[in-house]
């Protein structure tokens, strides 16, 4: 598995074709989410300069993975398109805080048979590299839309999170906005030492539900791992 990390000034014309094309088939085809866009390609206002693509590729060169990161700094999507997920607190506007969207590493309905621990492999690695550059920016949290189903799978993990408001229904499923640490907490809990040896994982937050036993290992046909 290989991740590039490139600003979308440099992202080719091919590969971004291929992150559009995966990015449908994940998010359009697998989720069923209602997002305007060409058929087979979705793109959308936040894909612009000033972005960060986190690409994961397998050794055929095929899209396995994807983040886009964002400066709250400017427009982004929690803030413009989804404020009311944040509680009535203002949206983050600061170079201490980057966004993390269309996150994902499950494959398209079309893709052949899931291996679930291999997209939890690179889930993780691309939540690392991704609090990995942000940090580098001098960034100290990450902010997404998520599923509260995907914020309990962090918590599992033992990622660094904290829930920004109340969750609200919608057609994609209970969205939360959530906040991670870019911490040396968050970093071990995603590395392969802490999958190898067993990270510390804490209680769920109070009023969160379990994740079902072994739900670490399979949140990839109802439940994709996805962020908004």
């Amino acid at each position: 598995m290989d991740i590039q990390q490139l600003d979308d000034q440099v992202l080719s014309p091919a590969l971004r074709a291929s992150v559009a094309r995966y990015r449908h088939e994940v998010f359009v085809r697998l989720l069923r989410w209602e997002l305007p866009c060409a058929e087979g390609y979705e793109q959308d206002e936040f894909d612009r300069p000033g972005a960060v693509h986190l690409v994961a590729t397998d050794d055929e060169e095929a899209v396995t993975g994807y983040a886009r990161l964002l400066p709250t700094t400017g427009t982004y999507l929690l803030a413009k398109h989804f404020p009311q997920l944040l509680g009535g607190r203002p949206a983050p506007c600061t170079p201490t805080v980057w966004e993390l969207s269309r996150f994902t590493s499950a494959t398209g309905p079309h893709a052949g048979p899931v291996d679930a621990q291999a997209q939890t492999r690179v889930g993780k690695r691309l939540l690392q590299e991704a609090v990995r550059y942000a940090a580098a920016q001098g960034a100290h949290d990450l902010v997404f839309c998520t599923t509260v189903a995907i914020e309990r799978l962090a918590q599992r993990w033992g990622v660094d999170i904290q829930r920004l408001g109340p969750p609200q229904r919608s057609t994609a499923g209970l969205l939360v906005a959530a906040q991670i640490r870019c911490s040396a907490r968050t970093l071990l809990a995603l590395s392969e030492d802490a999958e190898a040896h067993g990270a510390v994982r804490p209680a769920p937050a109070q009023g969160t539900a379990q994740t079902q036993p072994g739900a670490v290992f399979q949140p990839f046909v109802k439940e994709s791992l996805c962020s908004a």
